[in-house]
């Protein structure tokens, strides 16, 4: 998943190497925090507006405005071939789910390490790889659950929103 330089744990490598993972998110102050979540968002941004989130979201668009699988199949490819802009934002509402504006962390005063909001950050973009299955234009003409794409907060982000 999500990986550090020199380190033997995976999910490190998007963490800036000025970031003390040790110290509390209040110690870092409001520019670590920043810097910190500035590299998680580019991180998830690089690494799951990947090929298959970008066919699974123009997938989920072939089945909604289509009533066959001929049809399906070739709205899917042209939406590969280019982004409409209502793909292009439900793209952006998808990754924007993996950030630090979704675990409610307040920097000031927030006593909990930076390593538990890293946690928290890593257990979101795993949530991303969730939404990685594949999908089908065998279903076209079904209805397409509008929350298709959200994911649920992992316990250890409700945890820190709770703390800071």
């Amino acid at each position: 998943m999500l990986a550090a330089c020199g380190s033997s744990n995976p999910s490190d490598d998007w963490i800036p190497s000025d970031i003390d993972e040790d110290a509390t998110v209040d110690r870092i102050g409001a520019a670590g925090y920043q810097k910190l979540c500035g590299a998680f968002e580019d991180y998830v941004r690089d690494q799951y507006r990947s090929n298959k989130l970008i066919q699974l979201t123009c997938t989920a668009h072939a089945v909604e405005t289509t009533t066959d699988a001929i049809a399906c199949g070739e709205a899917l490819e042209t939406c590969l071939d280019t982004l409409p802009p209502n793909v292009e934002a439900q793209l952006n509402a998808i990754l924007a789910q993996a950030s630090c504006a979704t675990t409610g962390v307040e920097p000031a005063g927030c006593t909990s390490k930076v390593s538990v909001l890293k946690d928290c950050l890593d257990a979101l973009g795993a949530k991303l790889d969730t939404l990685m299955l594949s999908a089908t234009c065998a279903v076209a003409g079904s209805p397409v659950p509008d929350d298709w794409w959200m994911i649920d907060p992992p316990a250890i982000c409700q945890q820190i929103s709770t703390d800071c």
